[in-house]
């Protein structure tokens, strides 16, 4: 009877120290996401910061080389557009996909402005393209720590205990309402724009 006794309080311990392990295994995965996910957040915001000087110079842009870019008028309107939607947005995600958008589109006025030594000669597109090109440090320093947070936050919600059952939705990151966050993308504007834009004059 004793030895019964023993054994039966002994599993209630063993179950007791299960559920309190498995508590404590919960409360650290969630804290732990909460902590990442903020981080992130901060992150993304001092993107956000350089990206918006560089998105302010871009009405002025477009109109500086519309005259130039006729043949190209669909890719001045969709920059605009990916602008005006970025500026609208308070979704991180959606800001960096259409930040990795207006860099692609971005990367085409580039291109022109290399192309045409009419456009190296106007005063008012060679002094928006050095705001453009002098911004590309600053950026890439922060998303670069973005991208960063981001991996590590990314794999934080895929590995156990965060994901655990979350197919279901019982327990994990994607019960919490967690997601992964994509990443910056390194376009042409940002491997070029910095080393190739040719800032000085030419008649």
């Amino acid at each position: 009877m004793r030895t019964a006794l023993k054994v039966g309080i002994g599993i209630v311990v063993l179950v007791i120290i299960i559920l309190a392990s498995l508590y404590s295994m919960y409360i650290s995965g969630y804290n732990g996401v909460q902590a990442k996910d903020e981080s992130v957040k901060k992150r993304a915001a001092d993107v956000d910061t350089q990206l918006q000087r560089r998105y302010d110079l871009i009405p002025n842009l477009v109109s500086s080389v519309k005259g130039y870019m006729q043949f190209e008028r669909q890719t001045l309107e969709d920059i605009t557009e990916l602008r005006s939607q970025w500026m609208k947005t308070p979704d991180t995600a959606q800001r960096v996909n259409l930040s990795n958008q207006l860099e692609a589109t971005l990367s085409k006025i580039i291109a022109t402005y290399e192309a045409y030594p009419e456009l190296k000669s106007d005063s008012t597109v060679t002094r928006l393209m050095d705001e453009l090109a002098g911004t590309e440090n600053r950026i890439s320093v922060s998303r670069t720590a973005y991208n960063d947070g981001v991996r590590d936050y990314n794999l934080h919600i895929r590995t156990f205990p965060n994901n655990v059952f979350n197919d279901n939705g019982f327990l994990g990151a994607k019960a919490w309402g967690y997601k992964q966050y994509p990443q910056y993308e390194a376009t042409l504007l940002a491997r070029t724009v910095v080393p190739q834009v040719n800032l000085t004059l030419t008649g």
